[in-house]
């Protein structure tokens, strides 16, 4: 099967996400410097959420443009990633309103964990499947899992401990790590000079 209504399908859920997010910030009670830095923890939720969903939607453009064939369980496996992923406007908007709170910070981590190990999982059946497909070979997510797996462990710690705003920082960093790993390894380098 091939990918282009699947990827324009991903792509529609991805914009409709980061728009949602933006439209639950207050605007500020007073058009001032004070006014906009009293929502300084809903930028901050923002910007991170919105990063993570552009960077999967990134990755999934670059990684797609190698992709040949799909089946109904790439399809499957990407709906539930896809599910999750839906639930980070709604712990963005949590997490931005109660930032000092354990919960919201907790299921804020969470859900970008269960995002990133799906994103790994989706990603490797995907290779499985397309099975005669030789650009797919180098594409290895296994060193920033590691690496993004003890960030979350330790954000946790830390987090329990009673630090829960570190989970807000652990979540940008492992998208950064994310980023810029994959860029330093070429994960989607295309062969071309």
């Amino acid at each position: 099967m091939q990918t282009e209504r699947f990827e324009t399908f991903i792509d529609a859920i991805l914009a409709i996400m980061m728009t949602v997010m933006v439209l639950k910030i207050p605007q500020p009670e007073t058009l001032t410097f004070t006014g906009i830095w009293d929502l300084k923890i809903m930028y901050l939720a923002y910007i991170i959420s919105f990063i993570v969903l552009f960077s999967i939607w990134d990755h999934h453009r670059k990684f797609f443009e190698k992709v040949q064939n799909i089946d109904d369980h790439v399809i499957w496996m990407y709906s539930v990633l896809i599910f999750f992923t839906t639930f980070v406007p709604y712990l963005t908007a949590w997490v931005a309103h109660k930032p000092y709170d354990l919960v919201p910070e907790i299921m804020f981590g969470f859900i970008f964990f269960i995002v990133n190990i799906l994103f790994v999982v989706s990603t490797a059946l995907t290779i499985k499947k397309d099975t005669h497909n030789t650009l797919l070979e180098q594409i290895s997510y296994n060193k920033i899992f590691i690496m993004n797996t003890t960030l979350f462990i330790i954000g946790a710690i830390i987090a329990t401990h009673g630090y829960p705003i570190i989970m807000m920082i652990i979540c940008l960093l492992t998208i950064i790590t994310w980023n810029l790993l994959t860029h330093y390894q070429e994960t989607y380098k295309t062969g071309e000079n």
